[in-house]
């Protein structure tokens, strides 16, 4: 990265926010990295400057005096602020996941207006796709809004969130959009702070609260490591010179679900619930209303039917040393060491291989 950058981020207290903070620092160069927080609780890293700001009111909640300096300075936008509990309601998830995306756009065309800014760094979703990702097809990078419909609100405000950006782009705005798939651990030694997604139902597998589940085994996943999803952004982010593109951050290597629960139940000694195609699975004979509330949000994540296209993302890497790590057995295995050291679930004694 050149050297005396100025760079904005939002989120950056999140969990890939603070990982790509850190390897925004990593970097060689004089820059500097200013972060917008709703309160101010100490970085902690140098060469981060706190601000205090809100990404759902205008200017971002700053004064002026602090608006005139950033977008006076500021060339690089990262935008990771968002709302990413599945089981919130539309109205509040678009209120950070849209609103809150506009009025950091609008930052942007000021910072633009100004003369400095070169790019802004929209972080969205794989799963803006919606309730494609559960049928048999191929996601490009460029989709978006196909009539799809949506698992949660999630989704649909992320996808909401990229048709605002592309009004962006129209308006004369360089806006490359990245979009992980489910983010777990880092690959070098497992650690997350979020035990969300896959480890949440992991979790209740391993507690003998479900026999069955209304999923193919051979349906794959689109997982990515948390630092590898971070190292990607940032050496896409800094190194290409395209212009309004988007990214599938996603490991190529897909997995079968079949495979992902036989590791986790060897490895924390559960039996591996049984799969039962959809149709066959009346969710409400099975589950009590109470697991119904507990599985539901995570079922559509099991059933996984598409692939995501990957053309961009590793064409920006093409001539690279960039290597997107397997998940194989080595993987999974760091991954649940942490998950059973942190105490998320508790490993048994003995393997029971459902």
């Amino acid at each position: 990265m050149p050297a005396n950058r100025t760079i904005f981020i939002t989120g950056a207290s999140g969990f890939l926010g603070s990982a790509l903070v850190n390897e925004l620092l990593s970097l060689h160069g004089d820059y500097n990295i200013y972060s917008l927080v709703r309160k101010s609780i100490g970085a902690g890293r140098d060469r981060v400057n706190e601000i205090n700001g809100d990404t759902t009111k205008a200017n971002l909640g700053l004064d002026k005096k602090t608006l005139d300096n950033l977008t006076g300075t500021v060339d690089a936008i990262y935008h990771l602020a968002a709302i990413t509990d599945l089981n919130n309601p539309i109205e509040k998830l678009r209120r950070v996941n849209v609103d809150g995306t506009k009025n950091v756009l609008d930052f942007a065309m000021q910072c633009k207006n100004r003369g400095k800014l070169k790019k802004v760094n929209h972080i969205s979703t794989a799963y803006v796709a919606g309730k494609r990702s559960l049928k048999k097809c191929r996601v490009m990078e460029d989709d978006l809004d196909l009539g799809q419909g949506f698992n949660n609100g999630y989704e649909q405000s992320k996808c909401e969130g990229e048709k605002c950006v592309n009004e962006y782009r129209k308006r004369g705005l360089d806006i490359d959009i990245f979009r992980p798939g489910i983010i777990l651990g880092r690959y070098k030694d497992g650690v997350t702070t979020n035990f969300k997604m896959m480890y949440q139902p992991l979790h209740f597998f391993s507690l003998g609260l479900f026999d069955r589940i209304p999923a193919p085994a051979y349906n794959v996943g689109n997982l990515i490591n948390l630092d590898v999803a971070a190292q990607a952004i940032c050496s896409i982010s800094s190194e290409s010179n395209e212009k309004n593109m988007t990214y599938h951050v996603v490991s190529p290597e897909t997995i079968s679900l079949d495979y992902f629960l036989s590791m986790a139940s060897e490895y924390f000694g559960f039996k591996k619930p049984e799969f039962v195609p959809v149709e066959k699975f009346d969710i409400y004979k099975e589950y009590t209303p109470v697991k119904r509330k507990m599985v539901e949000p995570y079922l559509p994540y099991f059933n996984y039917a598409a692939e995501f296209d990957m053309t961009n993302t590793l064409g920006a890497f093409r001539g690279k040393d960039f290597v997107f790590p397997e998940f194989d057995d080595a993987n999974f295995t760091v991954l649940f060491e942490y998950c059973a050291k942190a105490g998320f679930i508790k490993r048994k004694n003995h393997a029971v291989i459902g």
